[in-house]
């Protein structure tokens, strides 16, 4: 009821830490620690997975790793979505305006539903061209059509779990993101352990286990956090009687998330090209450059979970209308991350071929994976720094420069180059990494300078 000449006071936000206040290095870690180990949980997922498929054979590898590639293209499709997400509920958290965060929370989820389902029908129908275009031969085609359709068939779980996962985070409520995770790692292990080699009275399934275990684990995470939304126990919450879609806020929330998604596309199908030029040299290479890709992937996974405690940072100290301690959250950030990867890259070039053994012995594998780890390995540094000040960018809600950098260093630089050196140049496989590598350079330092002029923080979210 509203009393005539007072004035009716908002209720209050849910508690939880104020990331607008006190010690910068303190809010960095607090976040920090929980979405580390929200990622690097994803290392026990992807190194066993690599680890579990290697056993099956360089064929069994070979399908996984393309199928994996174009997975990764459609569901980037959607998983712009969470970034958009995140900016609005962030910058409203910020703001101390909780019926607005949890407004945008809902529409988010509504829109996810509807694209993840679109999308995962279509790499169903596709499935069969995609990985014939990608250069599957008669091995390796049916052991990827079984892979690719039951994680098409489950995509709607992996992408609803991303997007609500980058809305807790959003939120600040970065350990229920991480305990999602650990569950979801938790299953996918368990039922890939005994899908892929058959345990007990569960059959032996080879590559379709491991695309069953990727979808239940990711069901199980999902489930969890519909709980934990539903609940109210969470600073973010959902409430199943506001089911109306508010369109205006879903075209807001499109036009923050249509960059990150087009940057996700550029991104995951520059992959799609490299892994069809790297296709050309047989499937010991396709094996190969999949485990050293793999391998570089869990090196940058940590940098990941620092990227996204810088995006909480940026946004709600933006939200708080406070840009100087939300460029200085993502600079320490970056710090951070670049001390950890100086100590990755040394390590990775010590020990690139022990590693390689571990997940495929069959020496034309190592060899060609070694030579890969060799040549990316010393652009990490950068890669890992342009990850974190592109999240940074992504929690201000302006997600138009990582586009831009990713279409100028993806396709403008990375797969033209490799193409050129390989096939033209005729360097063969070490042109194709070459050209990788420089991209990687150049990406990392273009998103220095473009964060470094400031504009992000006049974004209007």
């Amino acid at each position: 009821m509203t009393v005539p000449g007072k004035v009716i006071e908002p209720p209050p936000p849910r508690p939880g830490r104020d990331l607008t206040s006190g010690s910068l290095h303190r809010n960095i870690w607090y976040l920090a620690i929980p979405m580390i180990l929200e990622m690097g949980i994803l290392n026990v997922t992807q190194i066993l997975d690599t680890l579990w498929v290697g056993k099956l054979g360089s064929a069994a590898l070979a399908a996984v790793t393309i199928s994996i590639t174009i997975r990764w293209v459609l569901s980037s499709l959607a998983n712009g979505l969470g970034i958009g997400g995140m900016a609005v509920v962030a910058r409203r958290i910020g703001e101390r305006d909780q019926e607005a965060a949890e407004h945008a929370a809902w529409q988010t989820i509504l829109l996810g539903i509807i694209i993840s389902v679109s999308l995962g029908l279509a790499g169903i129908l596709l499935a069969r061209p995609l990985l014939t275009l990608l250069g599957a031969d008669a091995e390796v085609l049916p052991l990827g059509l079984a892979y690719l359709r039951i994680t098409m068939g489950g995509l709607f779980v992996v992408v609803l779990t991303f997007v609500n996962n980058s809305m807790l985070r959003g939120a600040g409520e970065a350990r229920l993101a991480m305990a999602a995770l650990f569950l979801s790692t938790a299953v996918t292990v368990i039922t890939e352990w005994l899908l892929i080699f058959g345990h007990g009275p569960f059959p032996a399934l080879g590559v379709a286990g491991s695309a069953w275990g990727f979808v239940l684990g990711f069901g199980a995470s999902l489930l969890m956090q519909t709980v934990i939304l539903l609940s109210g126990r969470a600073r973010l919450s959902i409430n199943l009687r506001d089911l109306r879609p508010d369109f205006p806020l879903m075209a807001r929330i499109i036009g923050i998330a249509w960059p990150s998604t087009v940057q996700m596309v550029l991104r995951s199908s520059s992959r799609l090209a490299i892994v069809g030029l790297v296709g050309l040299y047989g499937t010991f290479a396709t094996a190969g450059y999949g485990v050293a890709n793999r391998i570089v992937l869990i090196a940058l996974i940590p940098g990941f979970g620092l990227g996204n405690a810088a995006s909480t940072l940026v946004g709600q100290n933006l939200g708080a209308g406070r840009p100087r301690r939300a460029e200085a959250s993502a600079w320490w950030v970056s710090a951070y991350a670049g001390a950890y990867m100086t100590l990755v890259m040394a390590a990775i070039l010590l020990y690139s071929r022990p590693l390689m053994t571990l997940f495929d012995p069959t020496p034309q594998v190592v060899e060609i994976g070694t030579q890969a780890l060799h040549i990316l390995a010393p652009a990490l540094v950068p890669v890992i720094v342009g990850v974190v000040l592109a999240r940074g960018f992504d929690g201000a809600g302006d997600t138009t420069p990582a586009m831009v950098v990713n279409l100028l260093t993806l396709w403008g630089i990375e797969v033209p180059l490799a193409y050129g050196l390989s096939r033209l140049v005729g360097l063969g496989l070490t042109g194709v990494w070459w050209g990788r590598m420089v991209a990687n350079l150049s990406n990392g330092l273009l998103f220095i300078v473009l964060f470094r002029l400031g504009r992000w923080k006049k974004r209007e979210v």
